[in-house]
């Protein structure tokens, strides 16, 4: 691998950042444009064209446009000024001890804290995420005093010293290219253009966040309210469903380069290119792979080992590489072909942590024991 022609390449990759969003941001300004025109061409009942022309119109709506924009990057922003130790917690993590217990907590700290002596710096803080079976792990934070670095359950368990090693090392490289820096402004960047579907979804139902994946319409006890705002939030998300591509190509464009070069540093540091390969191949040969049930996985999404997500129709709007070709860059020899690797069972969660699909499946699973119980007994 060409370590140095990586890292020009990524360099070059970076600079587009703030040409891509402000080509987004024109976008969004447009397309917010169109939808004041079409309202005022509802409420007015007048020639809508006679809108489109209507400087003072356009004006008040780029205005409008460019403060939600500008407040919602301001937002995200304040959110995360914690650091990496903020995006842990929002992702689910548990921050393990200085000297833990459990052996494999134990293999993890320790090959964090081989990674920290070998690129001199200081051990960043480390989470687990106790309830993601995928294998995966991610780096974040503004500055190098206040990384935090955290893996998946799965990667804890299924991933053998040396491919932890690998992951670990290619982690502690987005932080020395001052990618994670990079990664926390994308973050705040891209909720910024998120900000036509909260807008909707306020006006729809009143609230901003989405809905639980487990509620349906169809449940007995739900009841959906919609607001006399609802046809005018509707708009405003299919806004915001026209505006999450374009937060999804600047992810791509920026981070597929970045993880190319944190592969061939990972390989560097470790002097072991079997560790991070075989951690590639676990990966692809997992059922779940490196897939988050977190509400948050979307939005970190370019921050993970691996895509956290299905990979989207496009292949070109993905966030990583795909792994055969990342496999091929370190194994030109591999064949293609991923060894199936058993997935873990699913970790106890207290009431307060379950959803209500898994509170309803439970339930569900007593009464039929109860009624088993009872046929026995009758008979």
């Amino acid at each position: 691998m060409d370590f140095f022609d990586r890292e020009a390449r990524a360099q070059q990759q970076t600079r587009l950042l703030l040409w891509l969003f402000g080509l987004a941001v024109l976008a969004v300004v447009m397309l917010a444009y169109l939808v004041f025109a079409l309202l005022a061409h509802v409420f007015e009942r007048s020639i809508f064209f006679e809108h489109l022309s209507n400087i003072q119109l356009f004006c008040y709506s780029t205005i409008a446009t460019l403060i939600l924009i500008a407040g919602g990057c301001y937002y995200k922003m304040r959110l995360l000024s914690g650091g990496g130790s903020a995006v842990a917690e929002m992702l689910g993590g548990r921050k393990i001890d200085d000297d833990p217990s459990d052996l494999n907590e134990k293999k993890l700290c320790d090959v964090v804290a081989e990674m920290a002596i070998a690129s001199g710096m200081s051990v960043p803080e480390i989470y687990v995420l106790d309830c993601e079976r995928g294998i995966n792990s991610f780096a974040a934070g503004h500055t190098r005093d206040d990384v935090a670095i955290g893996v998946t359950f799965g990667a804890m368990k299924l991933l053998t010293r040396d491919e932890l090693q690998g992951v670990i090392a290619h982690e502690f490289s987005h932080v020395l290219n001052g990618d994670t820096r990079l990664n926390m402004k994308l973050m705040g960047l891209a909720h910024g253009l998120f900000w036509p579907t909260i807008v909707g979804r306020v006006l729809v139902r009143g609230s901003a966040q989405p809905l639980d994946p487990d509620d349906s319409i169809f449940d007995s006890d739900s009841n959906p309210t919609l607001l006399p705002t609802a046809p005018i939030g509707i708009l405003f998300l299919i806004m915001g469903s026209i505006s999450s591509p374009f937060v999804r190509l600047i992810k791509s464009l920026i981070c597929r380069e970045r993880e190319w070069l944190a592969d061939a540093a990972a390989v560097q540091f470790t002097r072991n290119p079997a560790g991070i390969e075989g951690a590639f191949k676990k990966i692809g040969g997992l059922l779940k792979e490196g897939r988050l049930d977190s509400p948050y996985a979307e939005t970190a999404s370019h921050l993970y080992f691996s895509n956290s997500a299905f990979d989207p129709w496009f292949g070109f709007m993905s966030t990583h590489p795909p792994l055969p070709k990342r496999i091929l860059a370190i194994d030109p020899a591999f064949d293609g072909q991923f060894q199936h690797i058993n997935s873990l069972s699913r970790v106890p969660l207290n009431d307060s942590q379950k959803t209500k699909g898994e509170l309803v499946y439970d339930e569900n699973v007593r009464r039929a024991r109860e009624e088993a119980k009872l046929r026995e007994e009758l008979e």
